[in-house]
Order: C-alpha cells, then structure tokens, then sequence
C-alpha cells in the first residue's frame, strides 16, 4: 500500500500522528460515530439520505432517550396543571405519590401518542410504496421529532404556574360532575389555549419535517408522502384542540 492510499478503517497515522494505535475505536469501522458528534451530524446533513444514515447507525438509544425526555416534560406539565394540585399549592400530603403517576402518565401518553402518529404514517406510506412495507426508522426518526415537544411543553408549564387555582375538588370524595368541573375551569383559561395552539402547531411543524423523511424512506414521490402525512397529523391537531 503506498503512503497516498487511505484505509477504509483502522489506524491511519495521516489523520492523527500523536493517536494512541490501543485506544478505544482503533481498528473499527471509519464509518462509526461518536456519541458526541450526534448533534452536529443532524444539524449538518448535506441531504436526507445523509440525515437517515446518520439515524440508523446511531440505533434505538436516542430516540428512546428523546422519548423518555419528552415523556417527564409531559408529566410534569400535567401534574402542573392538574386542579387539586394547583389549589394545593403543588405540596400536600402525598404530593411525591401524585408526581410519580404524572410522570408515568406523561410518558405513557407520549409513547402512545410516537406509536400511533408514526405508525400511521409508515403504515399509509408503505401501502403507497412499492418497494417498502414498513420501515421501522419511521419511529426511531419519530422519537428525535419528539422532543421537539420539550420546549413546547416548558413554556405551558411555566404558563400553568399563572391560573388561578380552583376551589379544591377531592377526586372520589366530591361527586364526578364537580371534579369534571374543576378540570372544564383550567382548560377554559386562556393559557391552556395558548398551550393547545403550541402543541396543535409542533404537530403542524413535524408533520412538514416528515414529508422529506417519508420519500427517502419509502421511495415515494411527493403526491404519496402528503397523503402518508396527512391523514395522521390532522388527527394530532384536532385531537390535541379537543383534549
């Protein structure tokens, strides 16, 4: 091999003179990543099939950490939000045991709500596509879009923190119609239709982000890529006003 051949991986002591041949990566794959540069790979993709590659060597562990993120941003903001706790100050009695089920709804409804959105999607692209069923990358690229609910999330947690709290309804020991009552008052306010409007828009924003997505991974023109999004972000948004 003479000194103007690169090796396809391992050791190349043109790239870095000083590496140490024993340290970690040394003779794997040049194509392999750090966890480090993820951001900077993402946000400088020169094309969509770069920014896919980069989503399918990084695997499951970022989009479920994006999930998982955006799942304890979302049980926060309900256990912020929720009546009893507001009348309460947000610290009473067993306050810990009622974050803890926020939290785990939070995540509960995000997961529910990555599976649904994106499957629908993958499963109305591959009906259109003629070469791809299913492609699972949907979802991984699914759990990066997630979190870009977080920020969404914090300012309606921030914005929750200025209702008025309610008069303290009890769930179990005030009959339901009070209880109903309670949560019918916190949702009229004009922050939470502030709060409706910022998640109806992020679905509005990663439905745009998948069309491009949804062509690389399905081989489908624009035409079919609308109407594989479509259905499924319309029903984000009009469940997201109702809810």
């Amino acid at each position: 091999m003479s000194r103007d051949d690169t090796p396809e991986s391992g050791y190349n002591m043109d790239v870095d003179s000083n590496a140490d041949p024993h340290a970690p990566g040394i003779g794997v794959d040049a194509t392999a990543r750090t966890w480090r540069r993820l951001g900077r790979e993402l946000t400088n993709a020169r094309s969509i099939s770069g920014l896919v590659g980069t989503v399918e060597r990084y695997g499951w562990i970022p989009p479920l950490l994006g999930l998982l993120l955006s799942g304890v941003a979302r049980g926060i903001f309900e256990h912020l939000s929720e009546p009893f706790a507001m009348s309460q100050g947000y610290v009473f009695s067993g306050w810990q045991l009622a974050l803890g089920i926020n939290l785990f709804y939070g995540f509960f409804f995000v997961a529910f709500s990555w599976f649904l959105y994106f499957g629908v999607i993958g499963a109305f692209a591959g009906y259109f596509s003629e070469e791809t069923k299913m492609e699972t990358t949907v979802f991984k690229v699914g759990g990066y879009l997630m979190v870009l609910f977080v920020p969404l999330v914090a300012v309606g947690s921030a914005l929750a923190l200025t209702i008025p709290a309610p008069e303290p309804v009890v769930a179990g020991a005030a009959p339901a119609t009070a209880v109903a009552r309670t949560h019918e008052v916190v949702a009229d306010t004009h922050q939470m239709r502030i709060v409706g409007t910022m998640m109806a828009s992020g679905w509005i924003l990663v439905g745009f982000l998948m069309l491009p997505i949804v062509s690389e991974l399905y081989d489908v023109d624009n035409r079919a890529s609308v109407l594989s999004v479509l259905p499924a972000t319309l029903v984000a948004v009009t469940a997201t006003q109702l809810l």
